[in-house]
C-alpha cells in the first residue's frame, strides 16, 4: 500500500522569480547577454535609448524566463513520509528521504544524493519536508510513532 502525500506542491511563477536553478539562471544570463549583443551594433553604448534597452530588455527576460520555465517544464514536487518526488518536464524521480539532507547555503538547497540540487518550492514546503527529515532522522513516523 501507498502512504499518502503529506505536501504536494507545483512550483508557483512567484516563487521561481526568485529561488533558481543553476539551470535558470544560466538562460536568464545568456538570454540577456544575447539581446545586449543583437543590439550593440545598433545603438551607441552610453546613450539613454541603450540604457532604457537594457533595463527594459532585462525586467523582460527576468520575469518571461521563469513563466516559460514554468510553462514548458511544469516542476511539481510531492513529499511522502518516506521520500520526496520530483517531476519536471516529464521526467519523474523518486528520492528515499535517508537521501535527502539539508545544505546550509541556503534554506531551499538540500544535499540529495551527495550533490546540492535547489528545491523550487514555497517555505510552507521547505518547513514540511524539515519536519519530515527530523522525524525520519529520529526514526518517527509522522503519527508520531
Amino acid at each position: 500500500m501507498k502512504s499518502q502525500p503529506i505536501y504536494r506542491e507545483t512550483t508557483a511563477y512567484t516563487v521561481l522569480l526568485y529561488r533558481k536553478s543553476r539551470g535558470l539562471r544560466l538562460a536568464e544570463m545568456g538570454l540577456f547577454l544575447a539581446g545586449l549583443l543583437a543590439v550593440l551594433p545598433f545603438l551607441e553604448i552610453r546613450s539613454a535609448p541603450f540604457i532604457g534597452f537594457l533595463l527594459l530588455w532585462g525586467a523582460a527576460v527576468m520575469a518571461g524566463v521563469p513563466a516559460l520555465f514554468r510553462a514548458l517544464r511544469r516542476p511539481s514536487y510531492t513529499l511522502f513520509q518516506d521520500r520526496l518526488v520530483f517531476e519536471t518536464g516529464g521526467k519523474r524521480e523518486e528520492v528515499p528521504l535517508s537521501q535527502v539532507e539539508r545544505s546550509f547555503d541556503f534554506p531551499y538547497i538540500y544535499r540529495i544524493k551527495g550533490k546540492k540540487r535547489p528545491l523550487l518550492v514555497s517555505d510552507e514546503f521547505l518547513d514540511a519536508l524539515n519536519v519530515q527529515l527530523e522525524l525520519n532522522k529520529r526514526g518517527l513516523n509522522a503519527d508520531g510513532r
